[in-house]
């Protein structure tokens, strides 16, 4: 990986937390978008992991860096290996 790669997912990482930590005080929308994250990825008839594998799948679709990062992180915390 190249330096710029990791300056590049640096960024990404801290405007993604920057974003979280405005919205999450500002938008009653965002809040709601986080709650139902938050139901939606719990285990249940398909894993938490899996889940997170579906999101990257849908990350890469709509072109969205951040979301394809947090997923993809997201995804080896649940230590999903296949």
């Amino acid at each position: 990986m190249k330096d710029s790669d990791v300056i590049n997912i640096e960024t990404i990482i801290q405007d993604r937390n920057d974003a979280h930590n405005y919205y999450s005080v500002n938008s009653p929308v965002y809040r709601a978008f986080m709650q139902m994250e938050k139901t939606a990825f719990v285990d249940g008839l398909i894993s938490k992991g899996y889940k997170e594998l579906i999101a990257i799948g849908i990350s890469i679709t709509i072109n969205c860096e951040s979301c394809l990062e947090w997923h993809i992180k997201q995804t080896l915390d649940a230590a999903v290996s296949q």
